[in-house]
């Protein structure tokens, strides 16, 4: 590493500004233990403000969507009613518990538009506002309790569009904007989420814990090893002295953020890259907006070549704004202590003729398969954890979010088992 180099990137920067979480090796053994998996369920999800969609999903009256959140065993459905608040239920009819919404398999999520949503097991119906809309047989029913029938409320708050629920027994401890905190609720401010509406999704799933896919993406060390096959990392990176170092790390009390340098214009490894001006960070072609500089919540430095502003918010989302503008979500959920989904939406601008949209094609699936080389490794890091071969395991300086989420992590479950008076996971 050259002078110059090395003023810039000390080795132990990060964790000289993070000193509280000390440069020892780090436990994944809350990857690995079932018994922690059960405290972290009730400890880290039902205590959390939980990102499940967008309002765009819901963006008439009568559309609808739901959302399984397996971690707590609950079914959520969003709708927006005729007068066009948004509301989010539990997925339940209130007559005898049967799942109210659902096709071919009641796992599997749905989506929609319709004006009535009508229990498969009796056939009683509730509006979009979960008011009772459809009563059989109603001389059956003891007194006014049939009529009183609505389906349940969870709470339910929006941020720039983003929707999330809550689902604490009483109620959340606080507001979504007061989970967010100061610096990420009016820190985005600017950004046009609503302007970006073509919307990719994929979905996969794979035996390996949910926490290993957000270590992967909560640095970009990995990127020069990893994805060098279809990055084209390696033509102004030296693989034995490695520089791809992310311009700024940043934690802000439960949520995370790097953000990385762009990747050169013109720089493509396939053909088709080149004649779709796009690359594994997705489109490349200008921008019917532009974003030279992020709002300073995205980007608290001010870096004009920026590629990526990465936000992970607490405990399981992942906002990802790439340049020249567009952005990624990511959701990873646990369907197990060894088992996760992991739920990729990119949001691009409406393509306006065919270039375009062959750029967003590319881009996705570029993108996408660059994902899938993360997604590849989590199964054989899964088994190696197993082994319980070494108590601990160094993190670099790079690494120094991976570092910070379990320790927050940890100490969730602990503040959970304290005030249970539980033994220890």
């Amino acid at each position: 590493m050259d002078n110059v180099q090395a003023a810039l990137y000390p080795e132990d920067r990060w964790a000289n500004e993070f000193a509280y979480l000390g440069r020892d090796p780090i436990s994944f053994e809350d990857t690995i233990s079932p018994r922690f998996h059960e405290f972290e369920r009730e400890a880290v999800f039902r205590e959390s403000w939980l990102f499940i969609g967008r309002v765009e999903h819901v963006a008439k009256p009568g559309q609808y969507f739901t959302k399984e959140i397996e971690v707590l065993k609950t079914s959520v459905l969003v709708t927006r009613d005729q007068a066009g608040q948004v509301h989010a239920f539990y997925n339940v009819c209130p007559h005898r518990g049967n799942k109210l919404v659902w096709d071919t398999h009641a796992n599997v999520e749905v989506q929609g538009q319709c004006r009535n949503f009508v229990c498969k097991l009796h056939g009683i119906g509730f509006a979009p506002d979960g008011s009772l809309s459809r009563l059989t047989d109603p001389s059956s029913w003891y007194g006014e309790q049939g009529r009183k029938l609505r389906l349940a409320k969870i709470p339910m708050e929006t941020w720039n569009g983003f929707i999330f629920v809550n689902l604490r027994p009483g109620g959340p401890k606080e507001s979504l904007r007061e989970f967010i905190g100061e610096p990420f609720w009016q820190g985005f401010d600017g950004l046009p989420f609503d302007l970006l509406t073509e919307r990719h999704k994929f979905v996969l799933e794979c035996n390996a814990n949910w926490k290993l896919m957000m270590d992967g993406f909560s640095e970009g060390y990995h990127g020069a090893t990893t994805h060098q096959a279809i990055i084209p990392i390696g033509n102004f990176f030296d693989p034995d002295e490695l520089k791809l170092r992310q311009q700024h790390f940043g934690i802000y009390g439960r949520h995370r953020q790097f953000v990385a340098p762009r990747i050169p214009d013109g720089l493509y490894s396939f053909p088709i890259e080149e004649l779709a001006v796009a690359n594994p960070t997705g489109p490349r072609y200008p921008m019917p907006f532009e974003m030279p500089i992020l709002p300073h919540g995205a980007d608290p430095t001010g870096f004009e070549n920026w590629g990526t502003s990465a936000n992970m918010l607490w405990p399981n989302m992942h906002l990802q704004v790439y340049y020249p503008g567009y952005y990624v979500t990511y959701a990873f959920w646990p369907l197990g202590y060894d088992r996760m989904r992991f739920e990729l939406e990119m949001y691009m601008p409406q393509s306006r003729n065919f270039s375009e949209l062959f750029s967003h094609k590319v881009g996705a699936g570029l993108f996408v398969e660059a994902a899938l080389q993360d997604f590849s490794l989590l199964e054989a890091t899964q088994q190696g954890l197993e082994n319980r071969a070494f108590a601990g395991y160094p993190v670099t300086d790079q690494e120094i979010l991976v570092r910070e989420f379990h320790h927050k992590i940890y100490e969730a479950v602990r503040n959970y088992q304290e005030a249970l008076g539980a033994r220890p996971a």
